[in-house]
């Protein structure tokens, strides 16, 4: 407003020039700041060009591969504002969180893109802002959250892009999933509305606080139809972000899948019902910036949408990296200083490590946190990645960071700046594996602690309760890989990449995930890996040669990196495409359910099946037949539905035969000859083995038990394999340990299926397990097949190593047989405790006299709520194949 003589005068708006054609042109046209780019990379040039054809430009859903480091908040901007200029559209720009959305506007204010910023409660957002939104004047930057609401804030947009898209599945499944607790009224309340239909053994377990959290149940889709309207009156009661993802769900409640654990319930569509949401489907486009656009159907699954047109990578990108990593893994150094265990520093007692804890750091603790503490030290930053922020806490707790010099991303409106700006600090970014740019000499140093493989129940049940990790393999490689960027956004810049957990190494050694990476990340991982087999002190020397790029790190390493990326080769797994074929069907198929149209639904599902074929798919088969018989059985009226339903139950037993959570889900009313040969043989072993005199009496038995406990408690003991030998016999097999050379050193044997153990207990958690000990572990079973006069092993055979160690040499990985499986001591003991107790449950329910249908009922019941029969030992025990 200007003034002549003290009067205000009328303004007139600067008329904007017309958009041109593409937005590459745009970028020439910007009044970019200092701080923008003065230049188009080639690679952000051929991808904006791609977008611009006619094969692009007017798709409904176009997804843009641009890999961490390339440049994607720039290609997204420029589309953004060209979509806005040149058609006139309400444009936003949607990224996963608060700091992202804050980093993007900044970005956008550098590069001279007329942008607002749209974070925090709807309510409080500036009018003016709102106001230039609407009239096209500006491109709207926000949360994911302000599109997928129960009152979404930009319900009319016409153009919209989704930042970070690979990491959206949370972000987007979210406002329709559920979450509650363990301790809330309405954790117990769920558990009272199943009454009678959750079995007695799942609730002890439920409402057992010290029960493994990995330990997740899917809820019967029939016995949810059946209780409705009881599950609702309890979360009618919920309150606050809960209280209106129930309003999201509520309708639909039939539609959603129950997944409970020990630590909570969580209740969602196996797909977002995105197809009913106007807010994503009224947009004219949709356009997704993903670091990946993976190969499987990853993106379709988790924005509920397909078909999406797909914009690749510049050919030979992949091969050019952003940066230079050193992956260093401190527990495959030379040293006896104990492993990084993080959570012994902490009081059994807290779930929490306060912040207010360790406010200093006490004169001669250097060395606080061993080798990894030393490899953090040599720079005065950090940024710690781990699954949950518990873990976070207790690394820095353990480190001995002081809590003025802890920060976490997004605590304030100011995202990272605080952490940019200090001059020390560790960023405890939980979770965070995405949307955190910290180039140049911001942060030289990432320390990653555990897989983040399950950020939600539905991750967790897939993998360890259906063993379909091949289906989330993808999401969970992406978030590694994503979180190994967040120092190196740049050509030039350089982050040590600290691996620390046996989870986190296991996954990194293994061939076929590496495989799945881009050539220069596999070399850097496999130079890391050999580089770490050294003494301690050299591993920080070389680590700080790393940092700071000197001749020895110059003149050795990178021309080997060089070397091992150009024989590096990306690999897609052969069953990718047959995921990438049914996705199409899957998303109808949850579109129908979400309808209430079950005979429709259940039908898509046959044709889901028609593609997932061959057995790296089994699992998968088997959940997706199981959720097609049951919409079938819902679907009463419907013709033919009742038949396909007992059909394709017949399919999901067929491909669930070697796992236990269809049984699960199927009830504990099954008789004895319900249960597979195998259990049957287990329950059959018990019983004989409880009339044995050495555990016939209540005092035999205890010291019996307490016996195995012991010394499968101390990996050390002498008498180790001896309880191993015992624990055999308390599961019903026919157990010993074989003579002769390179004999296992426990044989369980049931007819119809065996278990060898290899026990590898004595040995340090650092290191890897060995090429030699692999040989000998892969001739097991055959050597036992002759020993037992036969000539070759039960089918379904297993061998389990037993070690404290989580890697394995590579050429051990290469070598090792389909049937060796990796497990540890801590694994055998808690089975062992696991069936003591079902046998002092068993000695307990079935006093003397107590014989035949009787007792067979009470030692099935008990063995199965136990999780002791053996396909479930099969199960536990091999979760971790060497060779995948």
């Amino acid at each position: 407003m200007s003034s002549e003589q003290g009067r205000p005068r009328f303004r007139r708006r600067a008329k904007e020039l017309p958009a041109p054609a593409t937005p590459e042109a745009l970028f020439g046209e910007l009044p970019r700041t200092p701080g923008g780019h003065g230049a188009l990379w080639s690679h952000q040039a051929d991808i904006l060009r791609d977008y611009s054809s006619a094969e692009f430009r007017d798709k409904a859903d176009v997804a843009l591969e641009l890999p961490t480091g390339s440049g994607k908040t720039l290609v997204g901007l420029l589309i953004a504002e060209w979509r806005r200029r040149f058609f006139k559209h309400r444009s936003v720009y949607a990224c996963p969180t608060k700091q992202l959305a804050h980093q993007v506007w900044e970005a956008a204010q550098a590069q001279g893109v007329s942008a607002a910023l749209f974070i925090g409660r709807a309510r409080h957002f500036d009018d003016r802002d709102l106001a230039r939104y609407e009239g096209a004047e500006t491109v709207a930057i926000t949360v994911y959250s302000h599109v997928f609401n129960t009152n979404p804030a930009f319900a009319g947009a016409q153009s919209v892009l989704f930042d970070d898209a690979h990491a959206a599945e949370n972000y987007v499944a979210d406002a329709w999933s559920v979450k509650i607790p363990v301790g809330t009224s309405q954790f117990s309340g769920l558990i009272d509305a199943f009454g009678e239909d959750l079995d007695r053994h799942l609730v002890a377990r439920l409402t057992d606080r010290q029960a493994p959290e990995s330990e997740v149940r899917l809820l019967p889709v029939a016995t949810v139809a059946k209780r409705t309207e009881a599950l609702d009156k309890v979360l009618i009661t919920l309150s606050g972000d809960a209280k209106h993802r129930f309003s999201m769900i509520r309708q639909q409640l039939r539609s959603c899948l129950f997944y409970v654990s020990s630590h909570g319930w969580y209740i969602r569509p196996m797909i977002p019902p995105t197809f009913d949401h106007d807010a994503f489907t009224g947009p004219v486009q949709r356009v997704y910036l993903s670091a990946t656009l993976g190969e499987g159907g990853e993106l379709e699954r988790a924005f509920g949408r397909s078909p999406i047109a797909r914009v690749h990578a510049p050919k030979g990108w992949e091969r050019t990296g952003s940066g230079r990593r050193f992956f260093v893994f401190p527990d495959l150094a030379e040293t006896d200083a104990p492993v990084f265990r993080p959570f012994e520093q902490v009081r059994p007692a807290e779930d929490k490590v306060s912040d207010e804890s360790d406010t200093k750091t006490a004169d001669g603790e250097a060395d606080k946190g061993g080798l990894v503490g030393q490899l953090v030290r040599l720079r005065n930053k950090c940024v710690v990645l781990t699954p949950d922020d518990r873990s976070a806490q207790a690394i820095a707790r353990t480190i001995g960071v002081p809590a003025a010099e802890r920060y976490r991303p997004g605590e304030t409106e100011a995202g990272l700046r605080p952490f940019i700006d200090a001059e020390r600090g560790m960023l405890l970014a939980a979770s965070r594996y995405d949307g955190m740019d910290l180039p140049d000499e911001t942060c030289n140093i990432i320390l990653m602690h555990g897989l983040p493989d399950a950020v939600h129940l539905q991750d967790r049940f897939l993998i360890t309760g259906l063993g379909a990790s091949n289906v989330a393999l993808e999401r969970v490689r992406t978030r590694v890989v994503q979180g190994a960027g967040r120092c190196t956004r740049g050509p030039r810049d350089f982050a040590l990449v600290i691996a620390v957990g046996r989870d986190l190494q296991r996954f990194l050694s293994r061939t076929d995930v590496r495989a799945g990476m881009p050539p220069e990340l596999q070399a850097e991982i496999a130079f890391g890996r050999e580089n770490s087999e050294v003494p301690a002190a050299d591993l920080v020397a070389l680590a700080q040669s790393a940092l700071d790029r000197d001749h020895i790190w110059q003149e050795d390493a990178e021309p080997y990196i060089t070397e091992l990326r150009n024989e590096a080769v990306k690999e897609v797994p052969s069953y990718a495409a047959k995921l990438a074929g049914s996705v199409r069907r899957e998303i109808a198929a949850w579109q129908a359910a979400w309808q209430q149209d079950f005979d429709r639904a259940s039908r898509e599902a046959v044709e889901v099946l028609n593609h997932l074929t061959g057995q790296e798919l089994r699992p998968y088969q088997a959940l997706w037949a199981y959720l097609g018989s049951a919409w079938a059985s819902l679907a009463v009226d419907a013709p033919a539905a009742a038949e396909r339903a007992e059909q394709l139950l017949r399919r999901a037993r067929q491909a669930a035969n070697r796992t236990t959570w269809l049984r699960e889900i199927e009830g504990p009313g099954a008789t004895a000859g319900d249960l597979d040969v195998l259990d049957a043989e287990g329950v059959d072993g018990v019983i004989a083995a409880l009339a044995t005199p050495r555990l016939k009496s209540a005092a035999k038995f205890n010291e019996f038990a307490n016996g195995v406990i012991r010394a499968l408690g101390d990996p050390d003991a002498t008498g180790y394999e001896q309880a191993l030998v015992a624990l055999g016999d308390l599961l019903g097999a026919r157990s010993y340990k074989p003579q002769g050379k390179g004999r296992t050193d426990a044989a369980w044997i049931w007819p119809s299926s065996w278990i060898t153990i290899e026990a590898k207990s004595e040995q340090k958690a650092k290191g890897d397990v060995s090429l030699k000990y692999i040989r000998q572990a892969n001739t097991q079973l055959d050597l036992l097949a002759a020993d037992e006069g036969l000539d070759k092993p039960a089918p379904g055979s297993i061998t389990v190593i037993a070690s404290p160690r989580g890697i394995v040499d590579d050429d051990g990985m290469k070598v090792a047989r389909p049937h060796l499986h990796l497990s540890s001591p801590t694994t055998l003991l808690a089975l062992a405790q696991r069936t003591v107790r079902a046998w002092s449950e068993i000695r307990g329910a079935a006093p003397a006299g107590v014989d035949g249908d009787g007792l067979r009922a009470v030692v099935q019941e008990t063995l199965a709520a136990h999780r002791v029969l053996p396909s479930q030992v099969r199960d536990d025990l091999s979760t971790d194949p060497i060779r995948r």
